[in-house]
């Protein structure tokens, strides 16, 4: 994956201001490394079966700073993560 395209997923709408869209960066970047090795370990059965509330509820027991991003931000770096480190 080109690495623009990389940081256009990772950065999502920019039109919020500059400490938010910081921020929300951050947690998004700490996210999808989080994310890494549970991906590698489980591949796509770790993207099967899986709604927004399933999401949340996973997320506040292992991670919970994610929560502050909203459900299209999740959906975001989960794409992400499906992409960089799921077998295709």
């Amino acid at each position: 994956m080109p690495l623009q395209r990389s940081l256009t997923m990772l950065l999502g709408n920019c039109s919020e201001d500059p400490w938010m869209q910081h921020s929300s960066l951050r947690v998004r970047a700490v996210l999808l490394e989080f994310l890494k090795f549970r991906v590698l370990a489980a591949q796509q059965t770790f993207f099967s079966d899986e709604t927004p509330e399933h999401r949340r509820a996973w997320l506040a027991r292992v991670h919970p700073q994610a929560l502050v991003l909203s459900d299209q931000q999740l959906d975001e770096v989960w794409n992400q993560a499906q992409l960089l480190y799921a077998d295709h």
